[in-house]
């Protein structure tokens, strides 16, 4: 592993260790500070659950020298986050920071529990959203996500331009493979790293729920799942009150719109939709009393279908956010 020199306490780094060493441009890849913030909060509990929260207000003073240097801004250079991890990694002694870090830090994200509890999808588009997710929470990798007959894959790319820690790595992978075992009770039939062993087998067994094959080409976690003929038609998510609430605004608003297309009253339920999660096929045909199949029809009638009608929505409210001006770029993403 790649590390910083050992220093005896962190008042004893040079600022140059904590601090980037270069300026941030617009093309450097980042991360959200609220993702780093979260993997504060994250090493706070972690250091509690094992006894030594005397040594997190030295670690958190790392950790705010760095986010100062981006004072005012709501990225943070992907790099200096990799470096610090390892710095921090070094000073306590813990290998196995990122992989213990990753459940922490996910639960403690300020805008995970809307992302991660959506476990009425399938789990190839429960994969999809992750990807998203990531996507606006770190330019550290990007993600693919494939399916096979009856296993989905994870593939992790870490930015070919960056340094990029191991901590980094089994950080995410740690993270993916707690919020699908949260949701779906599911741990990996295989899980693979494109660097060595760098813990006993027993860790990575532990955190992950199988044990790892290392020197791979690739950085990828499967699962093995047998739930996804449904393919956007899983079980609604909403409380009983919510959907009565939504079904009668549908009814209203028909009565005063004489003439509609599906595919408008669909535009209008997907927007009200997202308030409370990922949107499947399955509950707008149910708000509109209809079969799946016949809403699937009535739609590609129209030349259009439901996971069309779902990014033409995003991408409309994501235009109006942008010329409203009040919200940063993240918030907006999210």
């Amino acid at each position: 592993m790649e590390t910083e020199a050992s220093y005896q306490s962190v008042q004893d780094m040079p600022m140059a260790a904590l601090r980037p060493e270069k300026p941030v441009f617009a093309v450097e890849p980042t991360v959200a500070a609220d993702t780093v913030v979260s993997h504060l909060q994250a090493l706070e509990d972690f250091l509690e659950s094992v006894n030594r929260e005397s040594e997190y207000l030295a670690v958190k003073r790392m950790v705010e020298g760095l986010m100062d240097s981006f004072a005012g801004q709501c990225r943070v250079s992907a790099e200096s986050v990799g470096r610090n991890l390892d710095l921090i990694s070094d000073w306590l002694g813990e290998d196995a920071l990122g992989l213990r870090l990753g459940p922490f830090s996910s639960r403690k994200h300020p805008r995970l529990e809307f992302f991660f509890k959506q476990n009425h999808l399938t789990l190839f588009d429960y994969c999809c959203m992750l990807k998203r997710y990531l996507t606006i929470t770190t330019d550290v990798f990007s993600v693919g996500v494939e399916r096979g007959a009856d296993e989905i894959t994870l593939t992790f790319h870490p930015h070919p331009d960056i340094y990029v820690s191991r901590h980094q790595i089994e950080g995410v992978v740690s993270s993916a493979c707690d919020a699908i075992l949260d949701c779906y009770g599911l741990t990996p039939s295989a899980v693979r790293f494109t660097n060595s062993n760098a813990l006993p087998a027993e860790e990575y067994q532990r955190m992950l729920g199988c044990c790892p094959e290392f020197g791979e080409p690739f950085t990828q976690v499967t699962f093995t799942s047998t739930n996804e003929i449904r393919d956007f038609d899983a079980s609604p998510s909403l409380s009983e009150q919510a959907f009565r609430d939504i079904q009668a605004l549908e009814v209203i608003h028909r009565q005063q719109v004489s003439e509609e297309s599906w595919s408008q009253r669909c535009r209008l339920l997907l927007e009200l939709l997202l308030s409370y999660g990922e949107p499947t096929k399955i509950l707008l045909a149910e708000i509109l009393a209809v079969t799946p199949r016949t809403l699937q029809r009535r739609l590609a009638d129209e030349g259009t279908s439901c996971r069309e009608l779902l990014a033409d929505v995003r991408l409309t409210k994501a235009k109006e956010y942008l010329l409203a001006d009040e919200l940063t770029l993240d918030d907006i993403a999210f």
